[in-house]
């Protein structure tokens, strides 16, 4: 049986990090490595660690989650490789699905749905993914990838190179586009994980900074200047929205006045 490698940066994540690792152990497929890059966690996420004598894991400083996560793929050793955050957790079944859908497929990089729930496990609901990837979608309507529903090949490793370390909040959407500019890439319509939202969140505390980052890797790969993301950016902006709304009011206001 093929060898998966799970890598998992987390820091300061102790209230979901036994979670995370349970998933992995619940997987129906074997054998899986499990690699966690701790980043310095002051808050018992060691202790956690030192339960499980089958997790791979390192403690020390790093430069954020694109390093942590490189460090992680340097250290795996399995021809297929996933990464889940320490506050995600996988479905029983995602991995033995994941691989099989590689080997059948011929695919670089296969992904599912999650299912997103609130800090406490609440309102459970499911996200799709988009269901098929061509890189004109990605490049201009913006990512359609939750990066716990993804596995890939060490192949597609390999030829791409590891996570641009330079960027710190959209590395994983320049990733798939990356595999997908090389290797084909296929949706499975499943569910493979649990992505949880919470204000400790990186992509929630750091919202303003995401999109101009997320239109630099669109505009790296060849996305519009003008392209539908960075329409719909601005769209969601609440100075944009005020104004739109303005001139809704003085449209239908005008409206009402005309000579019927």
């Amino acid at each position: 049986m093929t060898l998966v490698s799970i890598v998992t940066p987390s820091l300061n994540q102790s209230r979901y990090l036994r979670e995370a690792i349970e998933s992995v152990r619940a997987q129906t497929y074997a054998p899986i490595e499990h690699v966690v890059v701790d980043g310095g966690s002051t808050d018992g996420s060691l202790d956690i660690l030192r339960e499980y004598d089958d997790v791979k894991w390192v403690s020390e400083p790093d430069r954020g989650q694109s390093h942590a996560l490189n460090k992680g793929l340097a250290i795996a050793s399995g021809e297929i490789l996933g990464w889940l955050n320490a506050d995600d957790a996988y479905e029983p079944q995602a991995v033995a699905e994941g691989v099989a859908k590689l080997t059948d497929s011929g695919a670089g990089l296969v992904y599912a749905d999650v299912t997103r729930v609130n800090d406490d496990g609440a309102n459970p609901r499911r996200i799709r993914s988009r269901p098929t990837f061509d890189l004109w979608t990605e490049l201009n309507l913006g990512c359609g990838i939750y990066s716990p529903s993804v596995f890939f090949t060490r192949a597609a490793l390999d030829a791409v190179g590891p996570l641009d370390e330079s960027l710190h909040l959209t590395m994983d959407y320049d990733f798939w586009l990356r595999i997908g500019e090389r290797f084909p890439v296929v949706h499975v319509d499943a569910v493979w994980a649990t992505q949880r939202l919470h204000d400790d969140a990186k992509s929630m505390r750091h919202y303003d900074d995401f999109w101009p980052e997320r239109l630099a890797v669109s505009r790296r790969h060849g996305g519009r200047l003008l392209s539908p993301l960075l329409i719909s950016r601005y769209v969601r902006s609440p100075n944009v929205r005020r104004v739109a709304v303005r001139a809704a009011a003085a449209a239908y206001a005008l409206a009402g006045k005309r000579p019927r």
